[in-house]
């Protein structure tokens, strides 16, 4: 895949020692020391200097978070509170009247994990604004670097709020000016709550006084800064406990400490890149979303003084009042980040979500919540709010969670300590089995997967019943519970094997994705659950007829799979959920497409992910796109955690394939690599407290697989794809030759070798000879237009002829490429273009009198080669 993923995206690289490293700002490499000695991780940073600066900011700590669109006011939140709203700036020189207003002059923005940077540029002094959020303290600190022949005052302007999150609320609150702290001190009555704003440069500031006539900025708070003789001047905010009766011992600490809370946010962010998942590509832009990613899914994890810590749902600016997006805490979105943690190796926060999404269990029912607002601790929003208990499909998604946990990091001590909530949890979903079908109900009073339409049952509910049942039934042998194991197993069974009768409509050969009350179908063709797919509910030829639709343009683009089909009833491309298209979904299907021995159409799923890393706010991805151009859907989140988290998903179980289980001591290593790539690394892969390194390298007679393995003996199925048709010469392990099958499907060829990997480096050589790759067009998707890349259908070799069926844009030429050692004897259905040494572009031309312009047309082509 191309490195053009990163051209909207400008990273800073240094040169060290011969080697390329990227860095942000002054930081190290990679590699480097800090002056303490110890190494620090860094990724790329996101520079806008090269495309719009309406983007989302938001800078993120464990208790706290500064966020808001770059042209416009700034939130700022301490957990639970809302402490300030339309957070500004102007610059003035001396002697002047007229302030220039920051968002007027804004010019550059550079986003870094642990810091955003908003740069201005006046007539002749440019202001740096770092802003910054402790990692573990209720605070915020903002730094001004102004670069200028004389001095420029800074004015802050923000209106107070100490309120508490949607839909909590407090009244009374106040604001006043402290002398001795130099800051504005907010307090409300009721609680005892207080915040600070404030900064020892302040040599100005509006009175918060009560007046019978108020202008429009007289309920806001405003005071001027005098930077130092260096050009530097701060601005903290903190957040007290209730009752406290010293105002100024956090903001004070925070004025103290804030060099050193700085480094730590910094060797913070290297210890996750340190102790995950790391790959390695030959694309920087996939290295780039990947590392982003995985900083995204870490800066979910929030902690509340009265709830605690978990992943929240996503980040993005108030709409109504103080409603910060999806700034809470979501059983269901924590589950999808849970699963993202087990597969890059974070046990530790899989470990705990589960435990925090156990907490609030209902323990009567056994039912999992739905949904907490950071403010729940502080309000009756159990008894008086219906959204804790709403949704029946988390609780059997939980059951998934907890059993690929406990299989994944072999942590059966957890299932021992959560036993009793676990089944209770079981039991809950057994509640709603229908006897008659075997199959899960959806109560009058409650919802499954979907919000929007009212329906009984539902495909995904009962797909996540087979699963939950299944995987139920392996917790309970692990528990020596064989009497449940044995019930639950059959219960899988039974729902499995109903499924296909209840969820299938033959005049559409496609799945039914649910029935309403009246026991009608619903309408849409709908481009989910995979896993129903991936489960083999279906027959063969279903699961035929289900992979073709789902790869053709009905519902793919250059940007994700639609979820629903553009040709469906009830389409509508700019729905929050009826045509719109998701990443999480798309992601999922990617892992489908890619079990399924689907790779051309899986890996062009994946690739069609990466532009969400710079649509909005860089390095994270929004939470749904339009299904008819490339934008965000109207009410989209900026910063949705799920969407990042089943990126990796797909990154991690699907493009590499790697499957840890720690209870039998295996890893499964199926990597499906780009046709251009020339190998990958894996790093920091956890197996029994080791962490273990995997190297791919591609060679012209084949590939080497290196294996560092710091800890004990385990066992590694290797199984990588191969291009279409190949055959093994020869394979050897450590010097040895040893066996290797290859297993052949009509659209994939992989290797299958099954090694025990002893302490110490070890090495793999897989001699291959022949073959073919696709690669399909990928265009980049431009903001405002509509997809034009290739849509492989499905592809077949037979007697060395490959046949390549695709969805093509009429009213343009698109291209297939393929590499292959053969020689090519004739091409049917394009024009044959050598792109290279052994190389080839398939050039289909353009027929718009097919169809109408700017739609697609199905095209086959068959190419002959002669070995």
């Amino acid at each position: 895949m191309a490195s053009s993923w990163i051209a909207a995206a400008r990273m800073i690289l240094m040169l060290t020692g011969g080697a390329v490293c990227l860095v942000s700002f002054n930081r190290p490499c990679s590699g480097q020391t800090t002056d303490t000695g110890a190494e620090v991780q860094t990724v790329p940073a996101f520079d806008t200097e090269n495309f719009t600066l309406r983007r989302f900011i938001a800078v993120h700590g464990r208790q706290a978070l500064i966020d808001g669109y770059s042209t416009g006011g700034l939130e700022v939140w301490a957990y639970p509170f809302q402490i300030l709203s339309g957070y500004r700036v102007a610059f003035r020189n001396p002697g002047t009247t007229t302030a220039l207003e920051g968002q007027d002059i804004l010019s550059r923005v550079i986003y870094e994990p642990n810091v955003v940077t908003r740069i201005y540029l006046g007539p002749d002094f440019v202001v740096h604004e770092k802003l910054f959020i402790p990692l573990d303290h209720p605070g915020a600190i903002l730094t001004y670097e102004i670069s200028s022949s004389h001095s420029v005052e800074i004015e802050v302007h923000a209106t107070p709020v100490l309120n508490l999150m949607w839909p909590g609320a407090l009244g009374g609150q106040s604001t006043a000016w402290n002398p001795s702290l130099s800051a504005f001190v907010l307090t409300e009555p009721a609680d005892g709550y207080s915040a600070v704003v404030g900064s020892p440069q302040i040599v100005a500031h509006d009175e918060m006084d009560n007046r019978t006539v108020r202008d429009g900025s007289s309920a806001s708070l405003g005071f001027t800064l005098q930077p130092d003789q260096a050009g530097n001047a701060q601005v903290y905010i903190a957040l007290n406990p209730p009752r406290t009766v010293d105002p100024g011992v956090l903001f004070r600490q925070l004025v103290r400490d804030r060099i050193a809370l700085e480094a730590a946010a910094i060797a913070h962010t290297g210890e996750v890149l340190r102790s995950q998942v790391k790959v390695e590509t030959p694309d920087p832009g996939v290295n780039q979303a990947i590392a982003w990613s995985e900083i995204a899914l870490d800066q979910a994890w929030v902690c509340n003084p009265d709830l605690g810590c978990g992943f929240v749902a996503g980040y993005g600016p108030s709409r109504g009042e103080r409603r910060p997006q999806y700034n809470w805490f979501f059983a269901g979105d924590g589950l999808v980040a849970t699963q993202a943690a087990i597969a890059v190796g974070d046990f530790e926060h899989a470990r705990k979500e589960l435990e925090f999404i156990l907490r609030y269990q209902n323990r009567k029912t056994g039912m999992i919540w739905h949904e907490l607002s950071q403010s729940a601790g502080l309000i009756d929003w159990a008894g008086k709010f219906p959204y804790m208990f709403v949704h029946v499909d988390i609780s059997f998604q939980f059951l998934s969670a907890v059993e690929r946990y406990v299989v994944a990091s072999g942590d059966t001590g957890f299932l021992r300590e959560h036993w009793k909530s676990i089944e209770l949890a079981y039991e809950y979903c057994s509640s709603l089995i229908d006897p008659a079908t075997g199959l899960p109900r959806i109560p009058s009073d409650k919802e499954g997967g979907d919000e929007q339409d009212r329906i009984s049952d539902d495909l995904g509910l009962s797909t996540g019943w087979v699963q939950a049942a299944s995987q139920f039934a392996h917790l309970a042998m692990l528990a020596e519970r064989r009497d449940l194991a044995k019930q639950a197993t059959e219960a899988s069974r039974l729902a499995a094997a109903a499924i296909p009768g209840q969820y299938w409509n033959a005049e559409q050969n496609f799945w039914v994705s649910g029935h309403t009350p009246a026991g009608q179908n619903a309408l849409e063709r709908r481009s989910s659950p995979a896993e129903a797919i991936s489960l083999e509910l279906f027959s063969p030829e279903q699961n035929r007829a289900l992979l073709d639709q789902l790869a053709s343009s009905s519902f793919q683009t250059d940007w994700g799979a639609r979820s629903v089909s553009s040709g469906s009833g009830g389409y509508d491309p700019s729905s929050y959920a009826k045509g719109s298209v998701w990443a999480m979904g798309t992601a999922s299907l990617a892992e489908t497409f890619w079990s399924q021995h689907r790779p051309v159409s899986a890996m062009g799923m994946w690739q069609a992910m990466m532009p969400w890393t710079s649509l909005d706010s860089p390095g994270h991805m929004h939470e749904v796109l339009a299904g008819d151009v490339f934008r965000a859907q109207g009410e989209s989140v900026p910063e949705q955690t799920w969407s990042s988290a089943g990126f990796l998903d797909a990154t991690v179980h699907g493009l590499l394939g790697l499957d840890v289980d720690g209870l039998a001591n295996r890893i499964t290593f199926a990597p499906h690599l780009p046709a251009d790539w020339r190998g990958i690394s894996v790093e920091n892969v956890h197996l029994s407290n080791a962490s273990l390194g995997l190297v791919i390298e591609r060679k012209s007679t084949g590939l080497v697989l290196r294996i560092d393995n710091p800890g004990q003996v385990f066992n590694l199925l290797f199984s990588p794809e191969l291009p279409l048709g190949s055959q093994l010469a020869a394979a050897s392990f450590r010097g040895q030759p040893t066996d290797a099958k290859l297993e052949q499907h009509p659209q994939e060829t992989d290797a299958r070798v099954v090694l025990t990997v002893v302490h110490g480096k070890s090495e793999l050589n897989l001699e291959i000879q022949g073959g073919v790759s696709v690669i399909p067009e990928m265009a980049q998707p431009r903001l405002g237009e509509a997809s034009s890349g290739v849509r492989v259908v499905w592809t077949s070799l037979a007697d060395h002829v490959l046949t390549v069926e695709a969805d093509v844009r009429s009213d343009r030429e698109s291209r297939i490429q393929v590499k292959t050692e053969w020689g090519i004897a004739k091409v049917e259905g394009a024009e044959l273009k050598t792109a290279g040494d052994g190389v080839f572009n398939l050039a289909i031309p353009a027929n718009s009198e097919k169809s109408p312009s700017g739609y697609y047309r199905r095209v086959r082509v068959s190419v002959e080669f002669k070995p």
